[in-house]
């Protein structure tokens, strides 16, 4: 028979790798969020200086905790004319095993997507409607581990 010492030394190394083995398998790498889909296109303001639209990024967050999004870097293009970048609206906070919307806007002086303004204007007006494609990625934290989740949608907006 064991003396005391070593039998309570063996239990005690039992239990701590027991403990680590749980641990490790507890603390997973985090799971890249996922792009859904987008929604709510509208059109803010359309006027001869400005035309104003606005959506949502629709992502899913996989994990177990929440998650940040840091900022958005996605190209927007009107009718296939590059009119800039799309603006996140407000700070993200994702709660965990969830959906979420991320708020975004994009502006543009109508000429720059038709070289004469009144074509372009009695255009957007006669159609009632444009095409808006957004391409680039989300930039989300998840637990120190920055992910940037790619995002490619077209979407036709009515006016």
């Amino acid at each position: 028979m064991l003396p005391y010492s070593l039998m309570r030394s063996t239990h005690l190394n039992i239990s701590f790798l027991t403990l680590l083995s749980l641990s490790i398998l507890a603390c997973s790498r985090p799971e890249e969020p996922e792009f859904i889909r987008m929604k709510d296109f509208k059109v803010e303001e359309f006027s001869e200086e400005e035309v104003t639209i606005s959506g949502s990024a629709i992502l899913f967050n996989p994990n177990q905790f929440a998650v940040t999004v840091k900022e958005i870097d996605i190209e927007v293009k009107v009718n296939d004319q590059a009119i800039g970048k799309a603006k996140q609206i407000g700070e993200v906070k994702v709660p965990a095993k969830s959906e979420f919307e991320v708020p975004m806007n994009a502006s543009f002086a109508p000429e720059e997507v038709y070289d004469n303004l009144l074509s372009g204007l009695l255009n957007y007006i006669m159609k009632g409607e444009f095409d808006v494609y957004y391409k680039g990625y989300i930039k989300i934290k998840v637990s120190g581990v920055v992910f940037k989740v790619p995002v490619d949608h077209k979407a036709t907006v009515k006016i």
